[in-house]
């Protein structure tokens, strides 16, 4: 599939689980031919505890379980997008620069773009992934997002 002249990926996953107050919501993959390095059996929603850098605006982290662990999963924080459930995020590659961040830990850099839809009835998550393509500037962001192919129709009017 492609959006403008970028190819990208689709998995589709259903609802699995959730706890009562919706901070955490489990998903697993319904074509399990689709498989790869990003594309888990399990995907994990949680909303944000706030302990991030507050300069990121973000308030949902989306987890691939590639780990034992959900702590150690490979995961990417969602922003909102001008399409009702419809978020975009990224997958990061990890720079080993002898500096490190003030908490210690390796820098990163944004590689490969994410656009993740919910079904109205969030029964259905959709995940669209751009291989080794991240657009930096926020305007393009938003002509990708309103130039994609969705596979529901909810947009704010």
């Amino acid at each position: 599939m492609k959006t403008g002249n970028i190819e990208y990926v689709r998995a589709v996953y259903y609802l699995k689980s959730s706890n009562i107050d919706k901070t955490l919501i489990d998903f697993e993959l319904l074509d399990h031919k689709r498989l790869d390095e990003f594309f888990t059996k399990k995907i994990r929603i949680e909303k944000d505890n706030g302990y991030h850098d507050r300069s990121r605006f973000f308030n949902y982290w989306l987890l691939f379980r590639n780990d034992t662990n959900w702590k150690r999963c490979l995961k990417t924080g969602l922003v909102k997008t001008s399409r009702e459930f419809v978020f975009e995020g990224n997958i990061s590659e990890e720079l080993f620069l002898v500096g490190k961040t003030s908490k210690g830990k390796n820098w990163e850099n944004p590689k490969h773009f994410l656009i993740v839809q919910f079904s109205k009835d969030c029964q259905t998550l959709v995940v669209d992934l751009f291989k080794d393509f991240y657009p930096h500037k926020k305007e393009l962001i938003e002509i990708i997002i309103d130039e994609h192919q969705y596979s529901f129709t909810n947009k704010v009017t």
